[in-house]
């Protein structure tokens, strides 16, 4: 098993070497820990910090910031030299026997253990360090957690094109727009939810709608594009994501969409859930070039981004 959950301790201390009394030491030259509280870590910090303590020969590496704000002495209220201190963040890597036995040693002699550098600096062992990234923020206050979703964002672009007929109007965004042309597709050929759909996928990595809507399948004949995106909203939220906006350009000579851009935005919010405010509808036209220039074909071009649920 990979992952097991221990109880802490009183304090962080005492949880860290519950968890090392928890393993063969002899099994593992390093071990690594991180606050919880910083949710922004990636596989490239581990390598990064794994890679520093094996080039430096340390007893224990960690991240660290500069401090960019003035620092002030709060009893006396004196402005300090920022340059003559700096930031530690986590993750920290440490040589196991040497931190185990370290921790035993100041939880013992009740010393306040703020970190594990501080440990290994207390019992004069090698400590070294590697800039970190600023995007490494630890969630402590409410607002924190504003901050980190700006983060945790995910961008996918999606394009559909589908030509015209002649008929008496067609679905974009879920809205009628009545008019001298339908939509040839083998769905409804709402252009512009097609569009929307495979930019949520493109951000969720998921790849686009012909791969779990094939027009080869004809149950997937005359397919409400509604449905569509149910789909895609379902697969997001199992990986714990959420649209945060959309940005899409219908691209026609004809209809003129400008009169029905309010209807449109409405829809596409009642559809897919979010907020009219963030939702970004334009037109334009292909300056009377193509398929399109010739009044048979209307495109869409669109872009989404996902972020994370907290």
């Amino acid at each position: 098993m990979k992952n097991r959950v221990l109880e802490g301790g009183k304090t962080r201390a005492f949880s860290v070497l519950n968890a090392l009394n928890e393993i063969d030491d002899s099994n593992f030259d390093y071990v690594i820990t991180h606050d919880a509280a910083r949710p922004n870590i990636s596989s490239e910090d581990i390598s990064t910090i794994y890679n520093e303590i094996i080039s430096s020969n340390a007893d224990c590496s960690f991240f660290y910031k500069p401090i960019v704000d003035s620092i002030k002495q709060a009893q006396s209220n004196t402005t300090l030299n920022k340059q003559d201190y700096y930031l530690v963040q986590t993750p920290q890597i440490s040589k196991t026997t040497k931190l185990k036995l370290s921790l035993t040693s100041l939880i013992s002699k009740n010393i306040d253990v703020p970190d594990e550098s501080f440990v290994m600096e207390h019992e004069n062992y090698l400590v070294s360090k590697i800039e970190g990234k600023a995007s490494n923020i630890k969630i402590t206050h409410s607002q924190d957690l504003d901050l980190i979703k700006k983060f945790n964002a995910r961008v996918g672009t999606g394009f559909d094109l589908h030509t015209y007929r002649a008929g008496k109007g067609f679905t974009i965004g879920g809205y009628l727009l009545e008019c001298d042309y339908e939509i040839e597709a083998h769905s409804d050929g709402d252009v512009l939810l097609h569009s929307i759909a495979d930019s949520i996928l493109g951000a969720a990595a998921l790849g686009d709608i012909g791969i779990f809507f094939s027009d080869k399948d004809p149950s997937n004949k005359g397919l409400d594009s509604k449905k569509i995106i149910d789909f895609c909203l379902e697969k997001i939220n199992k990986m714990n994501l959420e649209i945060h906006n959309i940005d899409a350009t219908i691209i026609c000579e004809s209809p003129k969409i400008s009169p029905h851009r309010e209807k449109i935005i409405e829809s596409l919010s009642k559809i897919i859930k979010i907020s009219k405010s963030n939702i970004g509808l334009k037109a334009t036209t292909s300056e009377k070039l193509g398929i399109i220039g010739e009044h048979k074909a209307i495109a869409v071009q669109s872009l989404v981004n996902l972020k994370q649920i907290i």
